[in-house]
């Protein structure tokens, strides 16, 4: 058995520009959600974990293997022509991620002819279900109505042994978080495990702030933790 991913950040820093990113951070499997403002290095972080980008100075070290994949914005690159080609050009099994992506009795559909959701329930699809250390998600949600974002969250959760690192600004639709991390400034900060750090968390969005001020707080930063604690108010 392969032994759990870990990744090492030590004085880590790339420049772009007038802009300088610095990060010392250790990432273990689990659920991970990277917070900060517009511009305040998320997606740069993000390329520096799958290594799409190399640092100036520092390391970053892995036990084990390095299997990264990273699913950066809302376009996507379709390489064949339908629905079973398509999933056949990842590496696992095409039938299972059609089943998965809810597909199945459109194999031989024109990709070209699916929505822009089925198409991104396809990516994820197979890149959810494939082996993998590190998966970072930029903005998994995007394109998405509310039944798929329910099914990218069921699916986030089933693949928590992995490291998975979600960068998003739609804070409704999250699955369970195993930690949270906030960019501010260009510095990685970890906040700490949830849901213990959203006590101290300054820079929490307004559901967070709404039920600290009448002293609730959620057990975690899911939709349904969050809908979970709404109710407790009204209790």
């Amino acid at each position: 058995m392969d032994p759990a991913p870990v990744i090492w950040l030590s004085g880590v820093k790339i420049k772009k520009g007038t802009f300088t990113l610095h990060a010392d951070a250790k990432f273990t499997s689990g659920v991970h959600l990277l917070t900060g403002r517009v511009g305040s290095g998320k997606t740069t972080l993000g390329e520096l974990l799958a290594g799409i980008v190399e640092p100036d100075t520092g390391n970053i070290q892995w036990n084990g293997g390095r299997r990264v994949m990273l699913l950066q914005d809302t376009s996507y690159h379709i390489s064949t022509m339908t629905v079973q080609e398509e999933a056949g050009s990842w590496h696992g099994k095409a039938e299972t991620i059609i089943r998965i992506a809810g597909l199945s009795g459109k194999e031989h559909k024109d990709l070209l002819s699916l929505s822009r959701g089925e198409v991104r329930r396809l990516e994820l699809a197979a890149i959810l279900t494939g082996q993998y250390d590190l998966i970072v998600l930029d903005e998994p949600w995007a394109g998405l109505d509310e039944e798929a974002r329910l099914w990218v969250r069921q699916l986030i959760t089933s693949h928590a042994h992995e490291i998975i690192v979600i960068i998003s600004h739609d804070l409704s639709s999250l699955p369970r978080i195993d930690q949270l991390w906030e960019m501010k400034d260009g510095v990685l900060n970890r906040l700490g495990m949830v849901p213990d750090c959203l006590k101290s968390w300054s820079g929490a969005p307004p559901v967070i702030r709404y039920l600290a001020a009448r002293g609730v707080y959620p057990a975690g930063l899911s939709r349904e933790e969050l809908e979970e604690a709404v109710c407790r108010i009204h209790e």
